[in-house]
């Protein structure tokens, strides 16, 4: 599981569903970013900022 394996990147998202981790270092430099492979990263990518839409609006009632 090696996360500079060309075979996995898709531009700037990493994809590989054999990879257990949801969060990897990037490719280049420092920082981290999701493992699309990987069902929890979706729910963060969408989950999260509908949970923020909601709670926002349910907040102007």
């Amino acid at each position: 599981m090696d996360p500079d394996d060309e075979r996995h990147w898709y531009g700037i998202f990493y994809y590989d569903r054999d990879d257990p981790r949801v969060v990897v270092p990037k490719r280049y430099g420092w920082g981290r970013t999701l493992n699309y492979g990987r069902p929890m990263a979706w729910v963060w990518t969408f989950g999260a900022p509908a949970a923020v839409a909601v709670l926002t609006h349910l907040g102007r009632h």
